[in-house]
C-alpha cells in the first residue's frame, strides 16, 4: 500500500432526480482524476440523486438496494479507470424497505463497503432513517479509511471515533450549507484528531438550498492540500499518511479517557425539568462577561456591570513558566495572587478568573486555574490536560463539576484542554452555561479565510482573517459560551486572539466579541430563553441528538 497516495475529491451540481446525468457526472471526474494519478476519489453525500427531499415517496422512486443498477455502474467505472469509488445514494433496505442516506465503497471487484448516516441533517428526517451501525474502517489502495457523512462531522465524537479505530483518513460526502468551504469544522476536525480528511461538497443549488462548494482534501493539521471554491470539477492532492500517523499517535496518547465516562450519558429530557429536580433554578437569564489582554500584571479596572472578568492564564505570577525552577517560583507567589484575585473580585463587584500554579502534596507542581468571588471560597480547578506545561506540572485528579451560578452554571478550563474536545463536551454534559478559560497558547489557528464566490450571503462569502477558531468550534459543538483570555499577543498575523464565542458557531452575524486590543473585552451571554442564544444554551440541542449508544463507548478507551 503506498503511504503517500493520491486521493480526490469531486465536486457536483447534480440534476435533481435524474440518475443518468448525475452518474455520467461521476464518471467523467473520477476519469479526469485518475488522469491527475488519484486511485481513491470521494463524490458528494446524495451524489447519484441530488440531496433535497422533502417527500418520501418521490426519493423511494430513486433508492436502490446495495448492489443495485448505480453501484453496478460504478464497478464499471472503477474497472475502467483503476479508481475506487466513494458516492453517496439514496439506499432502500431490502428486508425492512426502510430508506438511508448512504455512501458506498466500490472498487473494480465491485462493492467493498457501505455506511448509513447516523446522524440526520434538518431534512434528512423527511425520509431516511438514522443509520444504526459505527462507522467502517475499510482497506483500499490509499490507506485505511472511514467515512462519514456531512452533519456527522458535526459531531466530535465522529471524527475521534475513526481515528481511535485506526482510520487513516476519512472520506466525506457532503451537502454541507451554513459555512463556506472548506469549512472551519473540517479543517479543525482534521487538526484535533490529526486526521486527514477528503471532503466532497454538493456545488449549486436545490429547491432553494444553496450547497457551500469548497470540496478539498486536507491534511492532518487541517491545512488545505488542494481545495475548489464554486462549480462543479475535483481537486487532487498527495496525502503524507506516515506523518499524520505519527502526530495521530502522539496526539491519542495524550488522551485521559477515564475523565470522559459522562460522555456516556444521554441528555433526554428538558433542562428546566432537570434543574427543577434537584436543588434551585437559576434566577437570572444573563452574565455580562469580559476577557483581558493586557501585559503580565497588568489589571485595568473591570468595567461596571460585569459579572464574570477573565484574565490570561499566569497573569498575577509572571507569565507562564518557562521550565520547572520558574513555576517553582511561581508557586511561591500563590498566596499573594490569591489575595489580588480576592481584591479584584471586591473591587469589581464580580467573579474573576485566572491561572496560577499550586504546590501539591509531595512536591508536585500543578496548573490550577482558580474563580474568586466577592463572597464564598475560591473555586478551583487542577488541570488535565497541560500541553507544553506537562515539563513541569502534575495533572489533576479528574474532571470538575460546573458550579451553580445565579445565572446558571460556571466551569473552569485551562487553553489546552480546548484542544481536545472531551474536556468542554464533558462539562456541556454536565449543564455548563459558561466556561472561563484562562490561556497562554499558541496555536495555528486561527487562520485566514480568502473569501468565496459561493451565494451563501455577503458575510458568509466575505475574507475572515479570524477563520476557524478553536474556541468558537467548541462553544458551538456544545452550546455553551466560551470566554478565552490569552497571554499569546493577538492581532493580524499572529497571536490566537481571545474572546467570547457563542453557543452557536454557524449563526451570522457572529454573536462574538474577538480581543482585538489591550484591555477588556466584555459581551452580555444569555443563558436562558427567551432569547435566541439563551434557548440554545439552556437545551443544547446537540448534545440531545448525540449517538451515545453507538459512539461513546470507544471514547472511554484508548483505542476503539
Amino acid at each position: 500500500m503506498d503511504r503517500h497516495p493520491v486521493v480526490a475529491a469531486l465536486q457536483l451540481v447534480a440534476g435533481r432526480g435524474d440518475k443518468e446525468a448525475n452518474l455520467e457526472a461521476i464518471e467523467e471526474l473520477t476519469a479526469a482524476a485518475a488522469r491527475d494519478g488519484a486511485v481513491v476519489v470521494v463524490a458528494p453525500e446524495m451524489a447519484v440523486t441530488g440531496y433535497c427531499w422533502p417527500d418520501e415517496d418521490e426519493v423511494r422512486a430513486l433508492a436502490e438496494p446495495l448492489g443495485g443498477p448505480a453501484v453496478q455502474r460504478l464497478t464499471a467505472l472503477a474497472r475502467r479507470t483503476g479508481v475506487w469509488v466513494v458516492a453517496g445514494l439514496p439506499e432502500v433496505d431490502a428486508d425492512l424497505g426502510t430508506l438511508h442516506n448512504s455512501c458506498v465503497l466500490v472498487g473494480p471487484e465491485g462493492l467493498q463497503g457501505a455506511y448509513r448516516k447516523i446522524h440526520p441533517f434538518l431534512a434528512d428526517p423527511f425520509w431516511a432513517v438514522d443509520g444504526n451501525a459505527v462507522p467502517p474502517v475499510w482497506n483500499t489502495p490509499a490507506g485505511r479509511v472511514s467515512p462519514m457523512i456531512c452533519a456527522d462531522l458535526d459531531y466530535p465524537e465522529m471524527a475521534r471515533f475513526a481515528a481511535l479505530a485506526g482510520a487513516d483518513w476519512a472520506a466525506v460526502p457532503t451537502a454541507w450549507v451554513d459555512e463556506p468551504g472548506p469549512s472551519a469544522t473540517w479543517r479543525l476536525r482534521a487538526w484535533e484528531n490529526a486526521l486527514p480528511m477528503v471532503v466532497a461538497d454538493m456545488a449549486g443549488a436545490e429547491l432553494g438550498v444553496q450547497f457551500s462548494g469548497g470540496s478539498a482534501v486536507l491534511d492532518h493539521r487541517g491545512g488545505v492540500l488542494s481545495s475548489r471554491d464554486a462549480g462543479p470539477g475535483h481537486v487532487v492532492a498527495t496525502l503524507d499518511l506516515d506523518a499524520a500517523a505519527r502526530a495521530r499517535t502522539e496526539l491519542l496518547g495524550r488522551r485521559r479517557p477515564a475523565e470522559y465516562r459522562p460522555l456516556a450519558l444521554s441528555r433526554r429530557w428538558p433542562r428546566r425539568s432537570v434543574d427543577s429536580l434537584f436543588g434551585a433554578a437559576p434566577t437570572e437569564d444573563r452574565v455580562v462577561t469580559a476577557v483581558l489582554s493586557a501585559v503580565p500584571g497588568k489589571v485595568p479596572v473591570i468595567p461596571e456591570g460585569v459579572g464574570l472578568a477573565v484574565l490570561p492564564a499566569f497573569h498575577l505570577c509572571g507569565g507562564a513558566p518557562q521550565g520547572r525552577a520558574a513555576a517553582e517560583a511561581a508557586a511561591v507567589a500563590w498566596p499573594a495572587a490569591l489575595q489580588r484575585l480576592r481584591e479584584l473580585a471586591a473591587a469589581g463587584a464580580c467573579e474573576v478568573v485566572t491561572s496560577l500554579v499550586e504546590a501539591g502534596d509531595g512536591g508536585v507542581l500543578h496548573h490550577t486555574v482558580v474563580a474568586v468571588a466577592p463572597d464564598g471560597e475560591p473555586v478551583r480547578h487542577r488541570v488535565t490536560h497541560l500541553g507544553r506545561h506537562a515539563s513541569w506540572a502534575t495533572p489533576g485528579a479528574g474532571s470538575d463539576r460546573p458550579v451553580p451560578r445565579p445565572w446558571g452554571r460556571l466551569a473552569l478550563l485551562a487553553g489546552e484542554e480546548l484542544e481536545a474536545f472531551e474536556p468542554s463536551r464533558v462539562l456541556a454534559v454536565h449543564d455548563a452555561d459558561v466556561i472561563a478559560v484562562p490561556a497562554a497558547v499558541d496555536w495555528p489557528w486561527p487562520v485566514a479565510f480568502a473569501g468565496s464566490e459561493v451565494p451563501l450571503g455577503a458575510e458568509l462569502q466575505a475574507p475572515d482573517p479570524c477563520f476557524a477558531h478553536p474556541a468558537r468550534l467548541r462553544a458551538g459543538d456544545s452550546h455553551v459560551w466560551i470566554a478565552l483570555a490569552n497571554a499569546e499577543p493577538a492581532g493580524p498575523g499572529h497571536g490566537v486572539p481571545g474572546g467570547v464565542f457563542a453557543p452557536d458557531h454557524v449563526r451570522v452575524p457572529r454573536a462574538e466579541v474577538l480581543a482585538r486590543a489591550e484591555g477588556w473585552t466584555v459581551l452580555g451571554c444569555a443563558t436562558r430563553a427567551p432569547d435566541d442564544l439563551g434557548r440554545t444554551c439552556e437545551d443544547k440541542p446537540q448534545l440531545v441528538r448525540r449517538r451515545t449508544d453507538l459512539l461513546a463507548g470507544a471514547l472511554l478507551t484508548s483505542r476503539a
